[in-house]
């Protein structure tokens, strides 16, 4: 097809569709000069002739590219999901809880050390006390009893919390005090874990007894710590 064009009030032509169209884009025709060619009623403005406008490219590329991006993130998410869920499930094959007479069994052993320990040094501060003039009888029993919860208390609190994370009681018998996490615990910990069993007493010892049915066999006092025994 052949095609007749008006610059500058100059009718130029004939040309071909492609020359007509490479010099539109070119600019040395513009959208407002006048064209024609077999068939048309008359002439008319470059800008009204769909054929020879530059057609914009399609925009179909923004919703694929937007949907390979959401099609990654849920492939990282479901990813990082089941990383996760390996790693956890990984954690809890590994870790082994103390069972409930096994931790009887460490708790007797430590109750004959303290008492033993106890005992010596209620025998060796009687004598001095005795010896000092006091001879009040309730005196001497409440400095004992005080002087029995303060080593109790110093000795399941700094073992617990040192790097053995046992009493002797709990090394004989294979298990140690942990964070949630498995990490040894602070010193702190270990002492809010110890005076938590005063509660785990209350009602039949029931806080005890909450390792025969929890999860991870957690007694009361190590749910209050956020502690854990194991082998």
């Amino acid at each position: 097809m052949k095609w007749h064009y008006s610059h500058d009030g100059t009718q130029q032509g004939p040309v071909t569709e492609d020359e007509i169209k490479g010099m539109i884009s070119a600019g040395s025709v513009k959208p407002s000069d006048l064209v024609w060619c077999d068939g048309m009623a008359g002439w008319e403005p470059v800008s009204s002739v769909a054929e020879l406008m530059p057609q914009a490219p399609a925009e179909t590329a923004a919703p694929s590219h937007a949907a390979p991006s959401q099609a990654e993130d849920s492939h990282a998410v479901a990813a990082a999901s089941m990383s996760a869920y390996v790693e956890d499930s990984t954690l809890s094959q590994a870790v082994v809880y103390s069972g409930f007479w096994r931790r009887v069994a460490a708790s007797l052993i430590d109750s004959v050390i303290l008492g033993v320990v106890g005992a010596i040094l209620g025998i060796v501060l009687g004598v001095a006390m005795v010896s000092g003039g006091t001879d009040d009888t309730e005196v001497v029993e409440l400095t004992g009893n005080v002087v029995g919860i303060f080593l109790g208390w110093l000795y399941y609190a700094l073992m617990e919390s040192s790097s053995k994370q046992a009493t002797i009681g709990k090394m004989v018998m294979g298990i140690k005090v942990t964070d949630l996490e498995g990490n040894q615990i602070s010193f702190a910990r270990a002492s809010g874990r110890h005076f938590g069993k005063i509660i785990s007493s209350l009602i039949l010892a029931i806080g005890y007894l909450m390792m025969l049915w929890t999860e991870k066999k957690q007694t009361l006092h190590d749910k209050m710590a956020g502690c854990l025994v194991v082998k």
